[in-house]
């Protein structure tokens, strides 16, 4: 799909990005230009991330500032120059201080201990950890043994071959972490953390993880992931010695635990054994945005509540494909409340499971304030059929859970989707037994979508779901204003979803629905 025009022209279009500003390896500008090259497939023109400017750290160093360097053949008796180098990344994370840099000769650290970094930096003088340019850093974690499983507030497992934990002001650049027991790179209460151009593999926990360990939105804030790629995360390969397979692996691939002020951008996670990313506990006050999801085994993104409310967080510009799960879904299994998400200008297509699904996990509470708008959703739904005839999720848009309030759907393209475009449960008629009433008795407004399907469906599908008890009458309804028209894209089959001339979609010259302008 990708040539090397495609990829040069991903990177110009983001020279002047965060993301590729702090990419120094070749390696990691490859994998990363490769996802952006990816993401311009779906039509979707990257942009230069945003972040508040409490965000946007000092480019200037400390007049203290020293740089250490670290290499598989030096000794941590040296004084970590360049000529006398440490061995291991663990000496240079309990002797960097503020101001600090280390760089990470290439080759391969095989880590009997966690790196955890001891000091923090300041405002104008972060503490840098980062592969050597045109080098390659492996940190592998496979001899770390993470202990007895944890009760109360915090696991073993949840920790990271990398553990930034209690500081504040600390930069990890490209470095590839692999074969973790437990997380790839943690972060847990702390406060102005950067995560760039790494590179996660085969962890048994998150790849890259953050937290807030009381849940209370007021230990871990401005916190920026940027142009990573995760993969094999949450598998059963990497179970630590003393425990037992169970029925998942804990966490997703990318899990934000309890953000505050947070930015998710331009990462690359395929091929993962759960969620993709999952924004979820107390978290607010982020953006998710420019990222990719291909071959999840779950759900691409969610985002779902738990110990208190999770509110205040958008997501733009992603695309999930392939995942064996729903695209999008949203829920709030144990916490309080999920309010104002907005989710626009997203690609989901070919998942097996539903395009954006309101979920029922959990306790079901309450979410409002969310509106769904120039979303491409395209091909959701094929799964394996069960015995009901259907994927035990399908659909484009699936309101399962009819605890929502003040939702709107609207401008979005839903095409090809299987049994339905849009569509709300029997749990409905509980409100109301006409069901557009119990729609509008919550404010949930669906407007002006373009609702195209080849199929043909008698509504409403009969008991879709999974045993023993989540079965439910799904009822279709196209809302006001549908299109009821093929959306013309450029070539779906290959992933463009670009209006043609001519497209009921293109509604005028800067006005359009679904993601992808023209």
């Amino acid at each position: 799909m990708l040539n090397d025009t495609m990829i040069t022209g991903a990177m110009n279009r983001q020279q002047t990005s965060i993301s590729f500003v702090y990419m120094l390896t070749r390696m990691t500008l490859i994998l990363s230009a490769w996802a952006l090259g990816l993401v311009a497939c779906a039509g979707i023109r990257p942009v230069t991330p945003t972040p508040s400017p409490a965000m946007t750290p000092t480019a200037t160093l400390a007049p203290s500032s020293r740089i250490y360097y670290v290499s598989p053949i030096g000794d941590d008796a040296n004084p970590g120059t360049l000529e006398l180098p440490w061995r291991t990344v663990n000496k240079a994370a309990l002797t960097a201080r503020a101001g600090d840099t280390v760089l990470v000769r290439g080759g391969k650290y095989n880590l009997v201990e966690r790196i955890r970094v001891a000091h923090s930096g300041r405002p104008d003088a972060w503490i840098t950890f980062k592969g050597y340019p045109d080098e390659f850093a492996v940190i592998d974690a496979f001899d770390i043994n993470v202990g007895s499983p944890g009760i109360g507030l915090q696991f073993p497992h949840d920790d990271g071959a990398f553990q930034i934990e209690g500081v504040g002001y600390i930069r990890v650049e490209n470095l590839h972490v692999q074969n973790s027991r437990g997380a790839g790179i943690t972060v847990r209460d702390s406060s102005y953390v950067d995560i760039i151009g790494n590179h996660i593999d085969n962890t048994y926990s998150s790849g890259i993880s953050v937290w807030d360990t009381n849940h209370d939105a007021l230990g871990t804030a401005y916190i920026r992931v940027l142009s990573n790629t995760v993969t094999r995360a949450n598998t059963f390969a990497m179970l630590p010695k003393g425990y037992s397979v169970k029925k998942e692996a804990p966490h997703e691939a990318i899990s934000i635990g309890g953000a505050t002020d947070f930015e998710v951008a331009y990462n690359y996670v395929h091929d993962v054994n759960k969620e993709g990313i999952d924004i979820k506990e107390v978290s607010r006050r982020g953006v998710v945005h420019h990222n990719l999801v291909e071959r999840a085994a779950r759900q691409g993104y969610y985002v779902d509540a738990w110990f208190g409310d999770l509110e205040d967080v958008t997501f733009h510009h992603n695309v999930a494909r392939d995942c064996q799960g729903a695209g999008f879904a949203i829920s709030v299994e144990g916490g309080h409340a999920l309010r104002n998400v907005r989710f626009h200008h997203n690609v989901l297509h070919n998942n097996a499971g539903t395009g954006i699904l309101f979920g029922r996990w959990g306790g079901d509470g309450p979410r409002s304030d969310i509106h769904i708008y120039n979303n491409t959703v395209h091909r959701n739904g094929h799964g394996p059929r069960s015995h009901t005839g259907y994927f035990w999720i399908t659909g484009g848009l699936y309101l399962y859970s009819a605890n929502l309030r003040d939702i709107h759907i609207y401008d979005n393209i839903f095409s090809e989707n299987r049994g339905f475009q849009i569509g709300y449960s029997e749990h409905w008629l509980a409100i109301d037994p006409d069901g557009a009433q119990a729609l509008a008795a919550r404010n949930i407004r669906i407007e002006r979508n373009v609702i195209y399907t080849t199929e043909t469906v008698e509504s409403p599908l009969r008991k879709i779901g999974w045993g023993p008890n989540n079965y439910a009458d799904i009822y279709i309804v196209e809302g006001q204003n549908p299109i009821l028209a093929d959306p013309l894209y450029v070539d779906a089959g290959a992933g463009n979803f670009a209006l043609q001339a001519g497209s009921p979609a293109r509604l005028g010259k800067a006005e359009y629905l679904g993601a992808i302008a023209p």
